[in-house]
């Protein structure tokens, strides 16, 4: 299950998941074969809103993307969140 929400210039994605999903074609489900346990974080870059229409100014624009997860034994749910961020809808 994925939600968003945006909430003045910040987006967020949340999103769950279980060992039960539906696997179709496009992904396959191998994320639960190893048995985690835990609260993480990732921080990495995205390309901004601003000038993407100029691929050639994507290097001078890029925006911080912060994810925070927990892991439990047969689920996995995180919230993603940017400022400005551009994403691509694929899920």
């Amino acid at each position: 299950m994925v939600g968003r929400l945006r909430i003045g210039q910040i987006k967020f994605t949340f999103v769950f998941r279980h060992k039960w999903d539906s696997k179709d074609e496009l992904r396959y489900n191998s994320e639960f074969r190893d048995y985690r346990i835990g609260i993480w974080f990732k921080k990495s870059r995205i390309v901004g809103s601003k000038n993407f229409n100029k691929p050639k100014e994507w290097g001078n624009n890029l925006v911080n993307d912060y994810m925070i997860g927990v892991n439990l034994i047969i689920c996995k749910t995180w919230v993603s969140f940017n400022r400005c961020g551009k994403s691509l809808n694929v899920l």
